[in-house]
């Protein structure tokens, strides 16, 4: 199976150009010309490797680069004319894996490539659990089932043992996995629903991950409420909405009518000696 390569670069002759050159290798090369369509193209299948310019309309490349770093370890190699240590070190601490500046040959491109795509792979190797010796493992006692009790009805096959007094508030999911899925079902990036609900992308990201530290103080309940209006996720059982109110107590008056009670004693008081 040929690499796939995203190529995402606001200049259409530099897309064809790439397009050109890795076609001819053997890459099967993908580009946009938009950051918010390449985004959308990644929630659905991520390619091997991401060529992505630093100057972009609308989102530059290095914001682009940390919003697809922080829910995708795929390769990304920076293109760009800036050539300063800066621009460079920006990039790399954006979550970029090297950076190319432009112009650049074909063959140099291709080297860069071949050596990121190289190190990724001797790092998934790394992170893959060491295979264990299928001589070496006993077959696991089958579970022995409780008797039930006299009386008691087994349970029916195949339904799940949910207790009947498990708190409500306990069987709902969990508030950043809905959201997440929410906005993905809508085929939102974070970037374009930060936009709509005017909120920055990096405050949603942390809400979608229940970072909620991350988010100040006083922004967070902005954030939240803005966010579940904008891909429609009720709020109320998260905010403690429905609970249960504080009883009062029996024979208790509030305390305007003991205050109306007092004054009125008062003035009966007052009649009286007069």
């Amino acid at each position: 199976m040929a690499t796939r390569i995203l190529v995402i670069d606001d200049e259409p002759v530099i897309c064809r150009l790439i397009e050109y050159q890795l076609g001819g290798a053997g890459y099967e090369v993908t580009a946009y010309q938009r950051g918010h369509d390449a985004l959308l193209a990644l929630a659905d299948e991520v390619p091997d490797l991401i060529l992505l310019d630093v100057m972009m309309p609308g989102i530059s490349g290095w914001d682009l680069c940390r919003q697809i770093r922080a829910s995708s370890p795929v390769p990304i190699i920076m293109l760009t004319a800036k050539h300063g240590d800066d621009d460079v070190i920006t990039g790399l601490m954006s979550g970029a894996d090297d950076y190319v500046g432009k112009p650049f040959s074909a063959d140099a491109l291709i080297a860069r490539i071949e050596a990121v795509l190289r190190r990724s792979r001797r790092a998934n190797d790394r992170r893959r659990p060491t295979p264990v010796s299928l001589a070496r493992v006993e077959p696991a006692p089958a579970p022995v089932a409780a008797a039930p009790a006299p009386g008691s009805a087994a349970p029916r096959a195949g339904r799940p043992l949910v207790s009947e007094t498990t708190p409500v508030a306990d069987r709902r999911p969990r508030l950043g996995p809905l959201l997440a899925e929410a906005r993905r079902q809508r085929r939102l990036s974070l970037h374009d629903a930060g936009e709509i609900c005017g909120v920055r992308w990096e405050f949603l990201q942390a809400i979608e991950r229940e970072q909620f530290s991350y988010v100040p103080r006083d922004e967070l309940r902005h954030a939240l409420r803005a966010y579940s209006a904008l891909l429609d996720v009720d709020l109320g059982p998260y905010l403690g909405r429905g609970g249960s109110r504080r009883r009062r107590v029996p024979g208790a008056l509030p305390l305007t009518v003991g205050v109306v009670a007092v004054l009125a004693m008062v003035l009966v008081v007052v009649i009286l000696v007069l």
